[in-house]
């Protein structure tokens, strides 16, 4: 009997991509969901580091002015945007370092690669991670941060008209009322405005009131001392001014040369406690203004500089250092020939040779920045997750050590690159401010060469 084998082709393997699919997507979630706990932390904690660093000289001030809360609330809370901007990095490598490295410590990672995940893909929730943050960074401080600047100015004058405290006045303390100023006295009558001992020394920045002397030069202006047994505050706090009423003070100038002693019956001293805190409020202001107003106020100080040049006699192009050593030849001219420079301006459009270079180059720098500490985000959260994967330490003291490491190697080399910039101004020609950009382009080799060996191993 022929028994005829028939042969039936073999079903084809079937493929199922979904489940692997499934797989990667709760893992990048995990990992997701990981970081943000300790991002959310250092992101917390290094705004409010920064916040108390930035306002450490007017924080008393404000806090004792003896003004509403909501003002006090509102100036405060509008500092967290400008400074998150640098935060963001910070926590973001902070962040990545102590999950990776404990995933690795806690021998996570070696489950996932022998379920067969491979390195790279362990890597890219990070990445991921990194590149919404910048975006997010960059969004924050062009629209945000000006926004936030705006309320903080109406605050602070919302604070200065409401003062009504002078409790910011310490005895036992010298306070610098002013820039020229030291003000001192031993105690105060409980209840009152009245205080005791009061001594006024002037200091060498510039000339005084007219009872501090005659308006002569700096030194024999810090010789000048103003004493009286009492006196009374009085806060104006429409006008955010602070009178210091002294009674029976005395006038002394302690110059070997010009010594004299004038006994006041009465002298009224005005100190504009509100322009103080605008000074102090609006430096930082100043430091966080976006992109574009850096631009706008970098091409003015070039303007400004080409005219000089082209009014020395220089044609374009002619190294930066040759125009100023011009503007140094005709100082003493100009000071003893007034009108002899070839500048309409005579010694302040020479001093302004140099300090239009100066404008024009650091802001410049400012307005890179304000591009390069977004991007960092990214570079930060790379960094940080090579570092975790390489040293498998999640320990919080470790990650915090190397944390504070590379922000001191970052910061570092952002400093020498602004200072080759500045002095690459002065000497021959303008930076765009690509320079500012170094630390992040290593930081970017640097990344890419931990990622490269973490692959593979």
């Amino acid at each position: 009997m022929n028994v005829e084998a028939t042969s039936y082709p073999l079903p084809k393997k079937r493929s199922y991509p979904w489940p692997q699919v499934l797989h990667t997507w709760i893992l990048n979630r995990y990992l997701i969901s990981e970081l943000l706990p300790p991002l959310s932390m250092g992101l917390f904690l290094f705004s409010m580091a920064l916040m108390l660093i930035s306002i450490r000289d007017v924080l008393d001030v404000i806090l004792l002015s003896g003004a509403p809360l909501l003002p006090i609330f509102k100036t405060l809370l509008c500092l967290f945007p400008p400074l998150l901007t640098v935060s963001l990095p910070i926590g973001c490598l902070l962040a990545s370092m102590m999950v990776y490295g404990r995933l690795a410590e806690d021998r996570e990672l070696t489950a996932m690669r022998a379920a067969g995940v491979s390195t790279m893909t362990l890597v890219i929730p990070s990445l991921f991670l990194g590149v919404c943050l910048t975006g997010l960074n960059l969004l924050w401080t062009s629209n945000v941060t000006p926004r936030a600047l705006e309320i903080m100015k109406q605050a602070r004058w919302e604070i200065v008209q409401k003062m009504t405290s002078i409790s910011w006045l310490k005895p036992g303390q010298f306070t610098a009322l002013q820039d020229d100023l030291a003000f001192y006295f031993t105690g105060a009558s409980p209840g009152t405005n009245t205080i005791h001992d009061i001594t006024i020394f002037k200091s060498s920045v510039s000339a005084g009131p007219s009872f501090f002397g005659d308006g002569g030069t700096s030194q024999e202006a810090a010789n000048w001392t103003v004493s009286a047994p009492t006196a009374s505050l009085n806060p104006d706090p429409s006008k955010g001014i602070l009178k210091i009423i002294l009674q029976n003070c005395i006038s002394e100038n302690l110059s070997p040369e010009k010594l004299s002693r004038v006994l006041v019956q009465e002298a009224t001293i005005s100190i504009d406690i509100g322009g103080r805190l605008a000074k102090m409020l609006s430096t930082f202001s100043r430091e966080q203004k976006t992109w574009s107003d850096f631009r706008a106020e970098a091409e003015e100080a070039r303007k400004r500089y080409e005219d000089l040049r082209f009014h020395l006699g220089f044609p374009e192009g002619t190294p930066h250092a040759e125009v100023v050593a011009e503007a140094r030849r005709w100082m003493p001219i100009e000071e003893k020939t007034p009108g002899s420079c070839p500048l309409v301006g005579g010694m302040y459009d020479l001093h302004s040779v140099r300090a239009s270079l100066d404008n024009y180059q650091v802001n410049t720098n400012r307005a890179q920045l304000r591009l390069a500490y977004p991007v960092a985000t990214f570079l930060f959260m790379m960094i940080g997750t090579g570092l975790g994967l390489l040293t498998g330490r999640g320990n919080r003291t470790v990650s915090i050590l190397i944390t504070v490491g590379v922000l001191l190697f970052y910061y570092s080399v952002q400093k020498m690159a602004e200072g080759f910039s500045e002095n690459l101004a002065m000497t021959r020609f303008f930076d765009p401010g690509y320079t500012v950009w170094a630390p992040n382009i290593i930081l970017f080799l640097l990344g890419l060469v931990l990622l490269a060996v973490v692959s593979r191993h």
